[in-house]
């Protein structure tokens, strides 16, 4: 392998150039994707070789959680610093308005959440574990085309009970809130893009006996285990379908119930864990 940080992507200036420097980084770690997702595996990441593929096919941003389990697998712990504050750099650049200094400030929730999910990734490349799998579900190839070759895309109302892959909102999917129990991660994403929410279920799905999720928009949806959609990223994970959201889902929250368990997440910064009555 390079010497490591030789690929930083110091001075990039937008995504292609991003993602090259990933490609470059891939070709100095000497490593085939296989290899890749062994070795992430093997430091508690999940890294499908489908989802670095295509992450290193298109000339857009990957995820913080595709990132950082791409840099560590290949060694690169040291310098993941470098990587995040390049692509922060960048999202910030992309999102913000053409103009001058009267132009509008980025959303506060979007800065927010970002900045959130930036530090849960730095948690988890210098801790080595910890909250290691916390990711989105994209190891899939996007298959989101109609029979017609279009690709199938929604908005707001019309995504309501959609499967958030499958009409492409993951491209700008943003952690509004987590919580971890003891059966795993749950998340809930929010995508500006498609004005919609959904929830996410890390691992032990199939120990869930039901999943409820609000708007905060009055809309809601109460789903048992066989109604999930199931993620093939990684064992037992699981997300529900869509809700729409026109904006920044203030009240919006996901409750996750286990036997004997439920695990609560929420926009607005709540989150909680507490024993449930086991039906008899």
């Amino acid at each position: 392998m390079g010497s490591p940080g030789e690929s930083a992507p110091h001075g990039v200036r937008d995504a292609a150039e991003f993602v090259a420097a990933m490609r470059e980084l891939k070709a100095r770690s000497g490593l085939t994707y296989r290899q890749l997702e062994e070795r992430a595996a093997a430091r508690g990441d999940v890294l499908a070789r489908s989802t670095l593929a295509d992450a290193l096919r298109h000339d857009t941003l990957p995820r913080v959680e595709t990132l950082t389990a791409f840099l560590r697998a290949c060694g690169e712990e040291d310098h993941a610093g470098a990587w995040l504050e390049a692509r922060k750099r960048l999202c910030v650049a992309d999102a913000a308005p053409p103009g001058g200094p009267d132009r509008q400030r980025p959303s506060r929730w979007r800065a927010r959440s970002f900045r959130g999910a930036t530090a849960a990734a730095v948690a988890v490349l210098l801790a080595a574990g910890g909250l290691a799998g916390a990711r989105y579900f994209d190891s899939r190839e996007p298959d989101g085309a109609s029979a017609g070759g279009e690709m199938k895309r929604c908005r707001n109302g019309a995504c309501k009970g959609k499967d958030p892959q499958e009409f492409q909102c993951l491209g700008d999917a943003e952690v509004a809130s987590a919580v971890k129990s003891a059966e795993g991660l749950i998340h809930l994403y929010y995508s500006a893009d498609c004005q919609a929410l959904w929830a996410g279920i890390g691992s032990a799905a199939d120990k869930v006996v039901s999943v409820y999720v609000k708007s905060g928009e009055g809309d809601a949806l109460s789903l048992k285990r066989d109604r999930l959609l199931r993620d093939p990223a990684g064992p037992g994970s699981a997300r529900t379908p869509m809700l729409p959201s026109k904006g920044l889902p203030r009240h919006a929250e996901v409750c996750v119930t286990y036997p004997g368990m439920e695990a609560c997440t929420g926009s607005d910064g709540m989150s909680r864990v507490k024993p449930y009555p086991s039906a008899s």
